[in-house]
């Protein structure tokens, strides 16, 4: 084989694979956090941009960080953790962090068992559905299958700071209180 058609092949190589898709993998701290656009139960569309997001705070769009806990009913961890997800959602709601629960339904039924489960466990923040775990295959794909429980912590900039599979209140609140956090639009 001549040395052009060796360099042919490896081009034709090289433009096949970067028509591929990118491999999906978990977020990782540093990364910007990826898109996030889900609805509630009621249908009211949550949309992580508008929350956190980089630069200066938009006009009715104030800036917060974001803890996204990725839950399904019938996870025993998940349900184990929520207590203290409660406490802590209380503990730091006043200084500008905002949970969400990323709710992945079971197979059949989900929907009703999700509602009948939040009947029974209310909680003080939004829970949004992720019904096809799109979101979730973005933030916390382990191999061919998404990681629960995991928590996310997006500061108010939209960049990943922490990514957990153990819901670790320590850890977060120290996280929280680094220096160059940024936990709402009124922070320097």
């Amino acid at each position: 084989m001549t040395n052009r058609a060796t360099w042919g092949m490896v081009a034709m190589v090289l433009a096949a694979t970067a028509a591929l898709p990118a491999a999906a993998r978990p977020v990782k701290p540093g990364e910007p956090a990826p898109r996030l656009e889900l609805r509630d139960l009621d249908g009211r569309r949550f949309n992580l941009s508008e929350v956190a997001y980089p630069g200066t705070p938009r006009p009715r769009l104030p800036k917060s960080a974001v803890l996204l806990d990725f839950f399904r009913t019938d996870c025993p961890p998940c349900r184990a953790a929520l207590p203290e997800l409660v406490r802590l959602h209380n503990a730091l709601k006043h200084r500008g962090l905002t949970v969400v629960m990323v709710a992945l339904l079971e197979e059949t039924e989900g929907d009703q068992i999700l509602r009948a489960f939040l009947a029974r466990n209310p909680v003080p923040f939004q829970v949004v559905l992720d019904p096809y775990e799109t979101a979730a295959r973005k933030y916390i794909l382990d191999g061919d299958s998404v990681a629960l429980p995991s928590y996310v912590l997006i500061d108010a900039d939209g960049v990943v700071r922490r990514v957990d599979r153990k819901l670790d209140p320590v850890a977060i609140e120290r996280t929280v209180g680094e220096a160059g956090f940024k936990m709402a639009a009124s922070e320097p």
